[in-house]
């Protein structure tokens, strides 16, 4: 990593099984598992500003990481990007036009405060983070994903940009059926993959706690291409005063709850964090078994919002779980108190662990 947060210049190799790495809040823990993250997705999980990246007085930032796949295939991907935006990614030194290329190829699975927006956020979050998701598990999704997005841009461009009613509803015309195809292609897919995933959850809550009642809910408006055009011919006009399409598939939305309750609304802090870890761990067991590569698991900061017995028991949750070939999954966890880790005897199972105390300005 060079010049990136708050890293001049760090080099970091991390074991196969676990990774700690410790150090005060500001010590640049989290930058390296988001430098892990974009060498990734090509994208930070903490901030879409690409300048919050760049340490403060230089012009850019660089990073570079070795990823080996357990038939010691390895990949290097390489990232920068200048204080103007220009951005630069490689794969074994050949540039790639489109961050899609990334996908799959080097999975990983965030636990992040960061990330409980998931379960507090607006539903265009959840969309995002289960579009995600399907997306590294199928190249299928992930295109039907980029057509109907394509589509609803450049419908919502005529919405906003052409002033003329009658050639307006003249062209809305000729946007229906590609919509509608493209929508309903959309919706179906996500469909059969939530189902399968909200059994991946439901498994993973009862075999960490057989009291808890958490599920996830996901209905589909319509399932018919005469139903989908009719609800867009019904909406046109609201669409024209507003400006956007406001109905299809970027509009679902992804209820969770906790005792019949939407925990958005009534959910406490620690039942918040732990429906979001049991969310993860459920993450990285559905893209290991769609894949056949086993994620690399990155957990930030993982006693916050969270009592000590729970964390314990969590954490132990973690430990249990074992690729195919029965090898642990690599996981890199950063801590302000490695205490805590020693003391409660967490990661016994593993046979190695690698530890780095960062000091301040990212130093270890």
């Amino acid at each position: 990593m060079i010049s990136f947060r708050n890293h001049k210049k760090t080099n970091i190799s991390f074991d196969p099984g676990l990774t700690i790495i410790w150090g005060e809040n500001g010590s640049g823990k989290t930058s390296i598992l988001e430098a892990i993250h974009s060498l990734s997705f090509g994208k930070s999980f903490r901030t879409n500003n690409k300048r919050d990246l760049i340490k403060k007085g230089d012009e850019g930032f660089y990073l570079k990481g070795d990823f080996k796949s357990k038939n010691n295939a390895k990949n290097t991907v390489s990232l920068s990007q200048d204080i103007k935006g220009n951005k630069k990614i490689t794969i074994n030194q050949k540039t790639i036009k489109k961050r899609k290329e990334l996908f799959g190829l080097n999975n990983v699975v965030v636990f992040s405060p960061e990330e409980e927006e998931i379960t507090k956020g607006s539903p265009s979050i959840r969309r995002n983070y289960f579009d995600k998701m399907f997306s590294i598990c199928s190249s299928i999704y992930l295109e039907k994903l980029l057509s109907y997005n394509k589509i609803i841009k450049q419908r919502n461009t005529l919405l906003k940009t052409e002033k003329n009613t009658k050639k307006k509803e003249k062209e809305l015309d000729i946007w229906d059926e590609p919509l509608s195809n493209c929508g309903m292609g959309l919706w179906l897919h996500r469909e059969k993959l939530m189902k399968q995933f909200i059994g991946f959850f439901i498994k993973v809550v009862q075999r960490f706690d057989k009291n808890l009642l958490l599920d996830i809910n996901y209905n589909l408006k319509i399932r018919k291409k005469e139903e989908h055009i009719n609800a867009i011919k019904n909406s046109r006009l609201e669409d024209i005063k507003k400006g956007y399409t406001s109905f299809g598939p970027h509009r679902d939305d992804v209820l969770f709850r906790w005792d019949k309750k939407k925990i958005k609304n009534h959910g406490s802090q620690g039942e918040h964090k732990l429906f979001l870890a049991l969310l993860k761990i459920s993450e990285h067991l559905f893209i290991s078994k769609k894949t056949e590569k086993t994620p690399i698991f990155l957990i930030d900061d993982m006693f916050a919002n969270l009592d000590k017995e729970r964390s314990k028991k969590l954490l132990r949750f973690v430990e249990t779980f074992k690729n195919k070939n029965k090898e642990k999954s690599q996981t890199i966890i950063t801590t302000t108190n490695i205490i805590n880790i020693k003391e409660n005897g967490l990661f016994s199972e593993y046979k190695n662990i690698k530890k780095y105390h960062l000091v301040e300005n990212g130093t270890a």
